[in-house]
């Protein structure tokens, strides 16, 4: 699918083997941000998001979702890595951030909802 800047992307980009390695090393290396920078606003209350949140990409990028604005942090070398393997298949353009949702366990989620974040 490519539409109007659009560009959805199925493709493995890892073995099986090096995907797991991969995963243990970003359990190891990514921070997460403080759960008080990642509260959610419903009905102008405010409540704690059932996942750890973080984000990575180019200086000056941010991410803004209910309420919160997340600074960007620097692209770490295993970020890198992701990163440049997955531009390799980009006809167009690049990708330059991460966002990094890591829920607890498969018993944690978000209930119906729809989307107004928005990147700069």
């Amino acid at each position: 699918m490519n539409e109007n800047n659009l560009n959805v992307v199925y493709q493995q980009y890892f073995s099986k083997k090096e995907a797991d390695q991969i995963f243990e090393e970003l359990e190891r290396e990514i921070e997460y941000f403080p759960s008080e920078m990642t509260t959610v606003v419903v009905f102008n209350k405010r409540y704690p998001v059932l996942r750890k949140v973080s984000a990575y990409g180019d200086k000056n990028l941010t991410y803004t979702f209910s309420g919160n604005t997340l600074p960007t942090k620097p692209l770490i070398p295993i970020l890198v890595k992701i990163l440049k393997e997955a531009n390799k298949f980009l006809k167009d353009g690049s990708f330059n951030y991460i966002l990094i949702n890591r829920y607890k366990d498969g018993q944690d989620k978000i209930g119906s909802h729809r989307d107004n974040g928005y990147g700069s």
